[in-house]
Formats: structure tokens, C-alpha cells, sequence
């Protein structure tokens, strides 16, 4: 991802300041400042939420029973390809893109994006009509007129974004982000997440790529809408989470394709799957964790 230098400054700014208890932020969280091994700096939110959700519950929507369509395409929400990520939140429920594949072979021409038929949404799913137009089918449990509907932020946004290395995060909370809740790329070592939550975001909540070293505890991840799972740490990542809570997250609690990863004493439930690696020669470590698919 460039880094824009206003957000950079931002960031340093952040950092040095003392940071209200439970303020909300409706902007990324990027931070580019790290210590060293010996001394590591620390970005302590006290409780720091960053949402990046639109609450467009108001718009005036077409509502055929618990299908529901804006009238006209949503600003900055234009159709999206990419199936893996939610397209849109009922209060924590990510809503689920769903293409039709079997129309997009029939049409013959490549390239071709359509969606599921409005009628044929299962509850939780959404798409797009061919004017931009968003429909969705209401997830299980959610009540028109209780609940709120979130856009997620223009363009691949993630909440916090960590860009240095030897870096200590504790006690930020990332929702409603059209990517990851933490993102972390390149080269980034000396990465701890601390009492972080990770709740509702497009993809997963913590993902960690390249050749990122990171250690996570005490945190919670959940509701997030990648079809990998709530966290996904890939390429030749190094990675480790303690004492940490997975639940409701699509798929599975954890997809590992990087090159090695431990879990331990950590409770999975309300999820497919406790924990999926996706290669042969990726190293998973497991002790102490309690996985219950439904609790």
C-alpha cells in the first residue's frame, strides 16, 4: 500500500499524543514509527476505536420483503469483483458478495461480473443490479428497523495499518474496515499485538504477509467477512497468537499459508473450522486451544 504522507503525519502525531479512553475514529490508523529490538515503541489506544463504517440505514430503499435495494448505485460503493471480502454489515454481520458463475460461463464473454439473482439470495448474501444498484437479503437474526446497515469505506481501506518494525500495539479496537481490521506488509519484524480487537471487518481481522514476524495476545477477533477466515497469515509470514478468542468469522477461525505459526491457549467457537493450512510445508504448532463449533 502507498502511504499517504498527510496520513504519515498524522500517524506520528498519534503516536506522541495521549490518546482519550474509548475515543472513536473515523479514519485508518497507519503507523510508520518503530524502536528498536532493545526498545521497542509502544502505541497504547486506551481503548481507541477505529470505525470506518457508513451508516446508511436511512437511505430510502426498496424493500421487498427482507430483500432490500438502493435506489441507484451507493456513493463510493461501486460493484465489487472480489468475492473473498463482505460488501456491506447488519450491525456485526458481515454480508456476503455472491456471484453468479454459472450465468457469467453462459454469456460467453470474458471478463463478464454477475451477481445472484435477488430472489435467489440465501440470507446474509448481497450483489449488484446491472444499473450499480446493491441488494441484500437480510441475515438471520437481524430485524429491519433494529438493526443498522454499514457501508464499508471506498476502495481496499484496513483500519490499522502497522508499517515499521519493533512496534508494540495494545488496546485499539478496528471495525468496519473494507479490508483487514490490522494489516501488516513487507518486511516487519518485532510486531505485538496486545488486547487488540478485530471485529467486522470486509476481510480478515489480523493478516500478516510477506515476511511479517508477529505475536499476538489476549486478543479477540470476530464477524469478519474473508472467505479464509478471521485471521489469515500468509506468504513467509512468522507469526504466534496466545490466550486469544475466535468466533463468528466466515470459514475458519484461523487460515495459515505462511511459514510457520503457533496457537496456543486460545478458544475457537462459532466457527466451519478451528484451523486450515493451506500447504504442506507450512509449520503449525498447536497447544492448550478449546474449539467448539457452536457454543
Amino acid at each position: 500500500m502507498r502511504l499517504n504522507p498527510l496520513c504519515c503525519l498524522l500517524c506520528a502525531v498519534l503516536v506522541s499524543a495521549t490518546i482519550r479512553a474509548q475515543e472513536i475514529r473515523h479514519q485508518p490508523l497507519i503507523l510508520t514509527r518503530g524502536g528498536t529490538p532493545e526498545q521497542p515503541a509502544v502505541f497504547d489506544g486506551k481503548g481507541l476505536i477505529i470505525d470506518l463504517g457508513i451508516d446508511i440505514t436511512a437511505r430510502d430503499w426498496l424493500r421487498d420483503g427482507d430483500v432490500w435495494t438502493s435506489r441507484g448505485p451507493l456513493p463510493g460503493h461501486p460493484p465489487i469483483e472480489d468475492t473473498q471480502r463482505a460488501g456491506l454489515f447488519i450491525d456485526e454481520v458481515p454480508i456476503i458478495i455472491l456471484r453468479d458463475r454459472v450465468a457469467e460461463k453462459r454469456s460467453g464473454e470474458a471478463k463478464t461480473i454477475l451477481y445472484v439473482a435477488r430472489k435467489e439470495l440465501q440470507p446474509g448474501q448481497m450483489g449488484w443490479a446491472a444499473d450499480g444498484s446493491l441488494y441484500f437479503r437480510w441475515p438471520a437474526g437481524k430485524t429491519p428497523g433494529a438493526a443498522r446497515i454499514f457501508q464499508p469505506p471506498p476502495r481496499m481501506v484496513s483500519g490499522v495499518v502497522i508499517a515499521c518494525s519493533y512496534l508494540t500495539v495494545r488496546n485499539v479496537t478496528a471495525i468496519h474496515a473494507a479490508n483487514d481490521g490490522f494489516n501488516i506488509h513487507g518486511h516487519r519484524v518485532g510486531i505485538r499485538l496486545e488486547n487488540v480487537k478485530a471485529f467486522t471487518n470486509g476481510d480478515e481481522g489480523i493478516s500478516a504477509h510477506e515476511t511479517v514476524q508477529m505475536e499476538v495476545v489476549d486478543s479477540e477477533i470476530a464477524w469478519n467477512g474473508s472467505s479464509a477466515g478471521g485471521v489469515a497469515d500468509v506468504n513467509d509470514s512468522v507469526t504466534t497468537y496466545t490466550n486469544c478468542e475466535l468466533h463468528h468469522n466466515r470459514n475458519a477461525a484461523f487460515y495459515f499459508d505462511g511459514r510457520s505459526h503457533r496457537v496456543t491457549n486460545c478458544r475457537i467457537h462459532h466457527q466451519a473450522k478451528d484451523i486450515v493450512v493451506r500447504a504442506k510445508d507450512v509449520v503449525v504448532e498447536q497447544s492448550g486451544n478449546v474449539w467448539r463449533k457452536d457454543e
